[in-house]
């Protein structure tokens, strides 16, 4: 029988989210080369040039799961498969330092730590994780947006396997991403609302800017010019009169100059074509964005980061539960969730939108982020 491991507290309401990967992610999983000298060959572990597969699994169900696909093959449920044990419950990053990964568990409030090589289960930090979201890597420090003790970043020592430090930011901090040597945090609202993007300084560990954009800001890119693009969801209230949600204010994509933080452009989607977005993925080389997720409206759209209004056609007729670019050749793999209840599948498409591959086999509930392996 697997067994499962005792690393759960209290739930917590969460929301199905996404993002793109981190150079410093994919150097995580790079091995050394052979030592012609000697002969000798290091290890390079089970899991090269391929795609890890973050399934998020069902609230409160504790199904959480990774798959790997690797050329024509997938690898189902790693975590089960390597440990006898069950991942945990909403899993939404996963980030690596040398031969270790940490995996996000949102409703678990825990990183679970595997050696990458082979998965096998080495910890879990929970002391100061509280409702986590979303990781990157910076100076060999993990950065752990969360949204518990009213939205900050958690700082984790990944020798030490625990949070040294954590900064406070706005409600309900989702996605975050390395600036040159600064780190952005979008503060997504939470359960309420906020319109705040969050400049810290990794140096001093402190917030060194606000730039205001609007309402609930779900997750950001860099391009290729080293400026920053925005996607808000803008805010919506449950009607109970008629059962719906009702828009109060309007989704947003912004432009924002990484040197002087001012917004140079806002695009507002027209939500009866676009819906609310909640999905953004840069293109493998930063020349334009992908963008989509909206609820209840099939879509993803490609837009050039030079354009002065946003495109009609679709890039693809799907609707995501996670976007991810191949940064070896500009792929885009879509993660597909047709409910909770059941497992989803990964629709992937060349730059040019040509559906190359459909993967079905072996991934889990809610296929929502991707990292990319290379050797």
């Amino acid at each position: 029988m697997m067994r499962k491991l005792e690393f759960f507290k209290k739930s917590v309401p969460s929301i199905g989210v996404l993002k793109a990967l981190s150079l410093a992610l994919l150097l995580a999983f790079v091995s050394c080369e052979s030592d012609d000298d000697t002969g000798v060959v290091e290890d390079k572990g089970d899991f090269v040039n391929g795609i890890f597969v973050l399934n998020q699994g069902a609230m409160n169900a504790a199904n959480a799961s990774v798959s790997f696909i690797a050329q024509d093959t997938v690898m189902g449920d790693l975590f089960a498969d390597r440990n006898n044990a069950v991942l945990g419950d909403v899993l939404q990053d996963m980030v690596s330092v040398d031969t270790l990964s940490f995996l996000v568990l949102n409703n678990s409030h825990s990183l679970v730590v595997v050696n990458n090589k082979n998965f096998s289960y080495v910890g879990q930090i929970s002391e100061g994780i509280n409702n986590p979201r979303y990781a990157v890597v910076f100076n060999g420090l993990i950065y752990v947006s969360q949204w518990g003790n009213e939205g900050e970043v958690a700082v984790v020592d990944p020798e030490k396997m625990e949070v040294v430090n954590t900064i406070d930011v706005g409600f309900g901090p989702e996605g975050l991403e390395v600036v040159g040597d600064e780190l952005w945090v979008a503060n997504c609202g939470g359960y309420g609302t906020d319109n705040i993007i969050s400049v810290i300084d990794p140096v001093n560990d402190e917030v060194i800017e606000e730039i205001t954009v609007n309402d609930n800001p779900q997750d950001l890119v860099v391009d290729a010019n080293g400026d920053v693009w925005v996607l808000a969801t803008g805010r919506s209230e449950y009607d109970a009169g008629s059962g719906t949600f009702v828009s109060v204010s309007p989704a947003a994509i912004h432009n924002v100059n990484a040197s002087s933080y001012e917004v140079e452009q806002t695009f507002l989607p027209d939500e009866s074509v676009y819906g609310k977005a909640t999905k953004i993925a840069i293109s493998a080389d930063g020349q334009s964005f992908y963008f989509g997720g909206g609820y209840g409206f099939s879509g993803i759209w490609e837009v050039e980061i030079t354009v002065s209004e946003l495109p009609q056609e679709t890039f693809a007729d799907v609707t995501p539960s996670g976007l991810g670019v191949n940064p070896a050749n500009g792929d885009l793999y879509v993660g597909v969730a047709p409910s909770f209840t059941s497992v989803g599948h990964v629709e992937v498409y060349s730059a040019n939108g040509t559906a190359v591959e459909t993967y079905e086999d072996n991934i889990g509930i809610g296929p929502c982020n991707f990292v990319f392996v290379s050797e």
